[in-house]
């Protein structure tokens, strides 16, 4: 064993494949249809493009992000910016914006940095009002 992990039993794999065939098969599925497409789209410009991506989101977390990346939710002063922390979970990191914005960068800044109920629910308005 390393790391302290013990080894599964023949029927506890067994079982352990029962119970997660359909995630295994999900991801099988999705891992196929994702490496195909890639190849389609060229994986030099794949690499090209996730790379650029990288670069615009490390200058977006400078321009926007105070300490220019997660921070715990308590270190954030804007509500609704604090991510939901769910009771007897780990602490969930979030995003503190940087004081001093103008209007429209922090708006940009904050939809960016804004934790996934919050945004569904901005999302959720603009598409049903």
């Amino acid at each position: 064993s390393r790391d302290g992990a013990r080894e599964s039993s023949p029927v506890q794999k067994r079982l352990l494949r029962a119970w997660n065939s359909l995630d295994w098969a999900l991801y099988s599925h999705f891992n196929r249809t994702f490496w195909r497409q890639a190849r389609e789209f060229g994986l030099e410009r794949l690499r090209a493009e996730a790379a650029e991506l990288r670069r615009r989101r490390r200058l977006l977390a400078g321009k926007c992000l105070r300490g220019g990346g997660p921070v715990p939710a308590g270190n954030i002063p804007e509500g609704n910016l604090r991510p939901f922390q769910p009771p007897g979970g780990g602490k969930i990191l979030g995003f503190a914006l940087k004081e001093g914005l103008r209007e429209r960068d922090r708006e940009m800044c904050a939809r960016m940095a804004m934790p996934e109920l919050p945004y569904k629910d901005l999302l959720e308005r603009r598409q049903f009002g």
